[in-house]
C-alpha cells in the first residue's frame, strides 16, 4: 500500500468515526440512547491484547468513548459570558 492509498483509507476511517460520533450524540440528545452507558460499553468491549490490530481497535474504542464524553461535557457546560 503506497502513501496515497494509506491516506485514502485513513480519511475514510476518520469520516466513518466522525459520522458515528455525530449520530451517537444526536441520539443521546434526543434521549434515544444512554450515552454514558454506551461509552462504558465501548471501553469494556475489548481487553488489552497482544495482537496489534486488536490493540489498535481497543484504543480506537477508548478514543471514541472519550470524544463522546467530552462532547457531552461541552454540551452541559454553561455558555461563557
Amino acid at each position: 500500500m503506497d502513501a496515497r492509498h494509506f491516506d485514502e483509507l485513513a480519511g475514510r476511517i476518520e469520516g466513518v468515526g466522525q459520522a458515528l460520533l455525530y449520530l451517537t450524540a444526536a441520539l443521546e440528545m434526543q434521549g434515544v440512547i444512554d450515552g454514558p452507558r454506551l461509552s462504558q460499553a465501548w471501553r469494556s468491549a475489548q481487553q488489552p491484547n497482544v495482537l496489534p490490530v486488536l490493540e489498535t481497535a481497543r484504543r480506537t474504542l477508548h478514543e471514541l468513548a472519550g470524544t463522546l464524553d467530552g462532547a457531552r461535557t461541552a454540551r452541559q457546560s454553561p455558555a461563557p459570558l
